[in-house]
């Protein structure tokens, strides 16, 4: 089923995560930089990586990114021209690449058909003792999936794709799949959202 994701422009998708009153783009760079610091990983793959946002952070290290818009991936490529990137359908085959010492995936899970399927097939692309981090959104009773902005009409075919996803319930899908809770954090996003920061160490 072809994905609002293919025919959401870039540019609407980042000032939207920008905005001041949403915050998620300033709280993703965050969250990836406490966890890079924090492991210290050699190699870095980030999952539904869109423009790049935080591989800023991630410079000298070997970086795969996927996503699945080529739009996203061609100004990623043109962004960050060190790291690896690849058009990538996370619910099908992942591209060939070595095995990471971390995944980082914020705002993908929330909106895979399977993300149980896809962290079993991440499982073999995270080499065992490594991390895989995901900060899962989560929000007060009553607030919108999207939040109001000037780009609420043009993101509004991503509200049918997109499933809040609790904590205990991504962690036992994790645990299926060979990775093991280690660490939960929560970083407060404005207008009544967070981020839910689990930290898995691959078994």
């Amino acid at each position: 089923m072809p994905s609002a994701w293919l025919t959401t422009p870039l540019d609407v998708y980042e000032k939207h995560v920008e905005l001041d009153s949403v915050g998620q783009a300033a709280a993703i760079r965050e969250i990836l930089l406490a966890a890079l610091r924090r492991y210290r990983p050699q190699s870095l793959l980030c999952l539904g990586c869109a423009g790049g946002n935080g591989l800023e952070h991630a410079s000298g290290l070997r970086v795969v990114g996927l996503d699945l818009n080529p739009d996203y991936i061609e100004a990623a490529r043109r962004r960050f021209p060190w790291a690896a990137f690849h058009v990538c359908d996370l619910n099908d085959v992942l591209p060939a690449f070595e095995p990471v010492e971390m995944a980082f995936g914020a705002l993908v899970f929330e909106y895979l058909a399977k993300p149980g399927d896809v962290l079993r097939k991440l499982a073999g692309r995270i080499a065992a003792g490594g991390r895989l981090v995901v900060p899962l959104l989560q929000a007060d009773e009553g607030v919108p999936v999207v939040l109001p902005s000037p780009y609420l009409a043009a993101l509004e075919p991503l509200r049918a794709e997109y499933r809040t996803l609790a904590p205990d319930e991504f962690t036992a899908l994790a645990a299926r799949a060979g990775f093991v809770v280690d660490s939960v954090s929560e970083l407060p996003l404005p207008s009544g959202k967070r981020f839910v920061i689990l930290d898995f160490l691959r078994r």
